[in-house]
This record gives structure tokens, sequence and C-alpha cells, in this order.
């Protein structure tokens, strides 16, 4: 009887399979239809969201913006989806940016942007005075709804680049001078001077502090040598005078005092600047008056060739003098050239020169080839200038002038090698070098391009600073644009530490092979429509009374051939018992 049951159950299921196979047209269509949808585009619909996609369309060129100046920034947005967007607002996030944040910025678009459309969005942000060269991020929170109301959120970055700093407070003082003229030893004077500062930044609270005081040399007259002189702007000069007393027992020649220049930069840092104030030919009390109105000398201008001294390079230094009397002729006169740091060597010949005369009012020059030491750091260094000489009446006088040089670190870039991996015409390949600093100073916003017979994928490829002494490796994605031997010629761009933009090149060879007739797609799982289609059984569906008439002449020859074996099996039994 368990054969009997078991075999019915075959059957059955057999003819379940045979129905299916002939096509019930509802369960067809409903598998064709969920089978097309989710292989429409590469998703179910369930799981495929029906979100839009705003991007920031790649920037072609960075924009460039010098410290303490406005950025305008105009962004390129689109609509990567096959859905419109409404409500679109893109604010940006001031955090981690030397932006100034004054007022909420933020762009609104009320209309809707539809499928891959793009639109562009313009900003002005205020760069701060503080702000150091380099490449930054400008972070945008854009939202926007889709068309059943759905609210999203994302972020999105822009990017700019700072070329120029703002120049660090530079403090020089000139214009000294002494009322009367001459000092005279155990008499009151007016010291007078005038502070400049020619730097872009403000000295915030600024304090001046005189040094090299002594009984046996200068006082104040208050006793007071410290002085409040408060803010003192970019490109400006504040006169400043102290009422000194010169000591009975002070020395005839020249006196040299200290200032101490005190004051907050932008971070509000103190900062102290030492500045010297040469007070020449102070007359002891048994000199005449006669012995004043001395000849003065002066460096009316000077200059250097080139005009960027890098340390370790070598330059010529060109002064003008000038004997600013207008009656009395120098003679004999010796002119020495010296560095007290070390910053300056001479290169050829001596530091001194001579001259035999010079008439009232008569402007000399000279040059000198001088030698930069080769780890200076960058800013200035002085040079000192000293003039002993005599006027018509034979008696001496020295004067000194300093004259500060500004000089750039050492920067030495090295590419060491380059290689380009082998492809096909018109594809995509790594270049891969490595370099080396190879001098004293950092390089900074280090970028790479090529030159030649490839392309790059990137317009930007930006790889960052490198410490002095440090070496790395990178790799960019090129094209080459002719098929066999590609020459290229890789070109690295950096910053010295002057600002001045630097190319290092070294040249390749790559090789590119004739592009693939018939390539394969890359990945199986990317589909695309018309790619496949669902392997289902092309034949028309059979019409309801077909699958109903099939149907029941399945169940009549079921029920018959059961009804077969039964007798046969009973039958069997009953002849074994008789």
């Amino acid at each position: 009887m368990k054969k009997i049951i078991s075999l019915s159950i075959a059957l059955i299921i057999a003819f379940s399979s045979f129905t299916y196979a002939s096509g019930d047209s509802s369960y067809e269509d409903g598998f064709d239809a969920g089978y097309n949808e989710g292989y429409s585009d590469g998703l179910s619909s369930a799981s495929k969201p029906k979100e839009p996609n705003i991007i920031f369309v790649k920037q072609e060129k960075i924009p460039e913006v010098a410290a303490g100046e406005i950025l305008n920034l105009t962004i390129d947005y689109k609509n990567d989806s096959d859905y419109t967007a409404s409500s679109i607002k893109i604010t940006p996030n001031f955090e981690d940016t030397p932006l100034v944040y004054e007022v909420p910025v933020e762009y609104e678009a009320n209309k809707s942007l539809k499928a891959n459309a793009t639109r562009a969005a313009s900003f002005s942000f205020k760069i701060k005075d503080d702000a150091k060269l380099g490449v930054y991020g400008i972070k945008f929170k854009v939202e926007y709804k889709n068309n059943s109301d759905v609210s999203y959120s994302r972020e999105r970055i822009a990017y700019f680049r700072i070329n120029k700093e703002k120049v660090k407070t530079l403090v020089t003082i000139n214009n000294i001078v002494t009322e009367p003229a001459n000092v005279v030893a155990g008499e009151k004077f007016v010291l007078k001077f005038n502070i400049n500062n020619i730097g872009d930044i403000p000295m915030k609270g600024t304090y001046l502090s005189l040094t090299g005081l002594g009984t046996d040399g200068f006082m104040p007259v208050d006793g007071n040598e410290l002085v409040y002189i408060g803010d003192i702007d970019a490109k400006t000069s504040v006169t400043q005078s102290f009422t000194m007393n010169a000591s009975k027992n002070i020395t005839k020649g020249n006196h040299v005092l200290g200032l101490d220049i005190t004051y907050d930069n932008l971070q509000s840092e103190e900062i102290t600047e030492q500045k010297n104030i040469y007070i020449l030919d102070v007359l002891s009390e048994k000199v005449e008056e006669s012995a004043a109105g001395k000849p003065k000398i002066i460096i009316e201008s000077y200059s250097t060739m080139p005009n960027s001294i890098v340390a370790g390079s070598k330059f010529t230094f060109t002064f003008n003098f000038k004997n600013t009397s207008k009656e009395k002729s120098i003679s004999n006169m010796k002119i020495t050239i010296s560095s007290d740091d070390g910053a300056f060597m001479i290169a050829n010949g001596s530091n001194t020169f001579y001259i035999e005369h010079m008439a009232p009012g008569e402007i000399v020059s000279r040059s000198i080839e001088l030698n930069v030491k080769q780890d200076l750091t960058s800013k200035s260094y002085p040079i000192d200038i000293s003039f002993d000489y005599e006027d018509s009446s034979a008696n001496s006088h020295q004067a000194v002038e300093v004259i500060n040089i500004p000089v750039v670190e050492y920067s030495n870039l090295v590419i060491n090698s380059v290689f380009a991996n082998e492809t096909f015409l018109g594809s995509e390949t790594n270049l891969s070098f490595d370099y080396i600093n190879m001098g004293k100073a950092k390089v900074s916003n280090l970028t790479a391009s090529v030159e030649g017979d490839y392309t790059t994928v990137q317009s930007i490829n930006y790889i960052g600073n490198l410490e002095a002494g440090n070496s790395d490796y990178y790799d960019i994605q090129v094209i080459p644009s002719r098929e066999g031997e590609n020459r290229g010629v890789l070109v690295l761009t950096f910053e010295d530490s002057s600002g001045k933009k630097v190319d290092v090149k070294k040249d390749f060879i790559g090789f590119a092979m004739a592009p693939m007739n018939d390539p394969m797609p890359d990945d199986m799982g990317m589909y695309e429509p018309g790619m496949m289609e669902p392997m289902m059984p092309t034949e028309e569906p059979l019409s309801g009374w077909a699958i109903t008439g099939i149907g029941f002449a399945s169940f009549v020859v079921t029920f018959i051939i059961t009804k077969i074996i039964t007798v046969k099996i009973v039958r069997k039994k009953l002849e074994d018992e008789i």
C-alpha cells in the first residue's frame, strides 16, 4: 500500500511540473515584471531609493587669492541622478579654513533642478590676514528634497589656493636726528627718529625701550626709558622723541644706543625687535662750536644682482653714498664692508675701499661680490658699512650705515626615478615616481603634471608639503596618446619659502599597445539595459481552456494507471495466498 501512495505523490508532482511548463500566465507575467524591473539599472525597485544626487562638478582650475583679500568662488553643481531635486540650499562650513566668519552665508535655489542638469552658485569670502600659503577645502552642506518631499543632506567640498601671504611685520627706524645737531657733553638734547611698519600687518600695543644707557653716557631727563606708543598700522610711520642728558664724562666721537620695539602680532603673540640708534660726533666740553657742522655721509640707495638672493649663492651688492655737506669736501675716506653674524662673505678681493676725495654734494657708487652662507633661513640679514674720513679741516669723522638684505632659504627638489606602466592606447595607467627634498627649506604645495605624449587624468594632482631632507613617492593616472613608444616629461611644481613657484622636470619613456578589438566588460555585475535578457521561454502561453483540458486529461490518465497497478498488486497477493 505504501508503494501505491508513493507512486501517487510522484505522479501528482509530475502533473504540477507539467502544468507550470505549459505556462501559468499569471505567475509567468509576475516573474517577468519583477526580473525586468530589478535589472533595468542593476538594482531592484525595492532597494533603489528615488533620491536626487547633487554633486559639485570637478574644478578645472583651483581659484587663487592672497591673504587678506576677497575670494570670489563660483561652484558648478549638478543633479547626477534620474530624479528632480528641489529646495536646494548650499551652506559653507567655516571650520578648519582661513576664512573670516562675518555673517551667515548660504546659497538657496528655489527652483527645481532636473535630472542631469547643472547650475552655478557664487560665494564671496574674506581670507584671514594671517592665512598661510597652501590649498584649502571649504566644506559645504548641501540640502535638497525629492518629488515626494523627502529631505536629504550631503557634504561636498570645493578647493581654493592662497598664493601670497601678507608680509610679516617689518620694522625699520630712520631719520635719526638730534637737536642740536651736535651733542655736547654735559648738555641736554632731543633725540628724534621715525618707526616704520613697512609690512602688511599692524603692530598692536607697541612699546619702546631704550637700552645701553648709563651715567657715563646718555640718560633720559625724566628717567623713564620705556614709552607706550600704541598701535602702528601697516605701511605707516610714527615719530618718537626722547629728551636726553649727555654725561659730562662722555667720550668724544660716535655712540650707539639700543632700542627694543615690543608689540603683538595678529595671533596676539608678543614680538620684540632690537634696533640700534647711532649718535655721531659727540663733542666734549673742550670742543668749540666751530668744530660743528661736519660733512656727513649717507647711503642714498643700494641694489643687488640678482634681486632674489638664495642661501648658498653669490650676488653683487652695489651701494651709492653721498656727501651731504654743501660746503665741505671729504678726503682720505676708507669704507669697510662687514657682516657680524657671517651671513655674507667676500667672494673676491678685499672688503675695503679707498676714496681720495669727495666734493660737497657728490655721490659715489661702489660694488662688491658676496657669497651667502648656505644654511641661512628666510629673513633679512644686516650688512654694516663703516666710513672713516677727514673733512677739509683735517678733522677725523666716522659714520656707520646698516643695510638689511633679504635672503631666501636654499631649495633643491630632486626627482629620483619615473616609471610609466605599459597599457593599451587610450587607456589609463600609473605613472610612479619618487623624489627627495635635498634643500634646506620646506617644499610647499607640491603638484605634479606631465608634458609630451601623455596627458593626466586629473587636471590637478596635488601632493602636499615635504620637509627638508625627506623623501616620498607618488602615483598619478596618465593616458598615452600614441601607439608604441611614448615620451613624456614629469613636472613637479612647488613654492619655495618666499612663495616663488619653482618647476623641476624629468624625462620618461612608456609603451602603449594597440587597443583590443572586442573588450569584455570589466564587471559583469554592472548591468545596463539590453546587455542581457531573462532566460525564459519565448513561446506563446496556452489559453485557459487548453490548460484546463490538459489538466483533466492528465488526471484521467493518472487515475487509470493507478487503478491498473492496484488491481495487479491485489491479484498477485491473492494468488500468493492460494
